[in-house]
């Protein structure tokens, strides 16, 4: 019965642990450079880090209680982390490394075109932008394979306690009802 509290729990503080690292030197960035220089991808990472470490605590709380609604919230962490590396996955591997917009003279110009074989090439970020979402995907979905058999486990283990209290309350009121605290009672029972 014990067996899965251990490794679930250690699954949460490893995810914790990341989540504040992430999140601590994401912000240690923001602090340190110009508002101007603030991105969407900085915002983001940072509310998805506090929400994950949130769920995370949640779920070593769920598992100590056997409370299997503060599990919850961590699949829902876990699809928001899936589409937060698919959408700014995508941007920053198409992304250019300058600016398309922004006036440059001809020499700035020229010696870009001398230094154009320097960029990787796009298909070799595609495919390692492919690679690593594949990566990231299965470690992702597989934690939340965990996560959804640890939620069935929880459910099973609330009816077979409630079930349990039903047996031990029906003991109290009929002791020749067959009970697991009395088993003078289930033996005549089942040899009648």
């Amino acid at each position: 019965m014990n067996s899965i509290f251990p490794g679930m729990s250690l699954l949460a503080s490893v995810e914790f642990a990341f989540c504040a690292i992430t999140g601590s030197i994401t912000m240690y960035n923001i602090i340190h450079q110009k508002p101007e220089d603030l991105t969407a991808f900085e915002v983001c990472l940072v509310g998805l880090m506090l929400f994950f470490g949130l769920t995370c605590i949640m779920l070593i709380i769920g598992v100590q209680k056997h409370a299997h609604q503060l599990i919850y919230p961590s699949l829902l962490a876990r699809g928001l982390t899936t589409l937060f590396l698919a959408v700014f996955g995508v941007s920053t591997v198409f992304s250019s490394s300058k600016n398309a917009n922004t006036p440059i003279d001809y020499k700035e110009w020229e010696n870009k075109q001398k230094h154009s074989h320097d960029e990787p090439n796009m298909a070799l970020r595609l495919v390692l932008f492919v690679f690593a979402m594949l990566f990231l995907t299965v470690i992702i979905f597989y934690c939340s394979y965990l996560v959804v058999r640890l939620i069935h486990y929880e459910q099973a283990y609330a009816r077979l306690k409630e079930r349990r209290s039903s047996l031990i309350q029906a003991g109290m009121i009929d002791p020749d009802y067959p009970s697991p605290n009395n088993y003078s009672a289930s033996r005549r029972a089942s040899s009648a």
